[in-house]
Formats: structure tokens, sequence, C-alpha cells
């Protein structure tokens, strides 16, 4: 399992709205702390990644994704910067 390159690995990704919860359900599927939680909207700004063994699936990396429509300073820093 830990040795099947990321590239080959079921990719499943959350996406959402800023300050949607999308960090803390991620958390909760994982049953670690993996992304930062924050009532600040923008916390997380890069894509946080997982690999693991989803049973039956097969080995998958859980993607946890900056939100949508970040009205926040970073954001706008951030959307400039793309």
């Amino acid at each position: 399992m830990n040795s099947t390159p990321n590239a080959n690995r079921k990719h499943i990704a959350v996406f959402g709205k800023t300050n949607a919860g999308k960090s803390s359900l991620i958390n909760k599927f994982l049953g670690q702390e993996i992304s930062l939680v924050s009532e600040k909207e923008g916390t997380t700004t890069d894509p946080v990644q997982k690999a693991m063994e989803l049973i039956p699936v097969g080995p998958i990396l859980m993607i946890d994704t900056a939100g949508f429509e970040d009205k926040s300073e970073l954001g706008e820093i951030r959307i400039k910067k793309h």
C-alpha cells in the first residue's frame, strides 16, 4: 500500500466554499488532524494530501482543497498569484 505512487492512486478531493467545513470533514474521515482547522476564512491555502488504503477501493489519495470565493486578504493574494 505505501509503495503505490500517488499518480496510481484514485484521487478523492473535497471542494466547496471557503470555511464550509472541508478540512473538518477530511480530518473526521481520516481520524487524524491532517488539515489545519480554524474559524478564520482562508486557513487552507494549498492542497493537503494524505495517501491511504480504503477497503475495498484500494490505495487512494485524499485531497483537501482551498475554498472557492475566498474574499479574505490572503485569498485575494492567492488569486492574483494564479
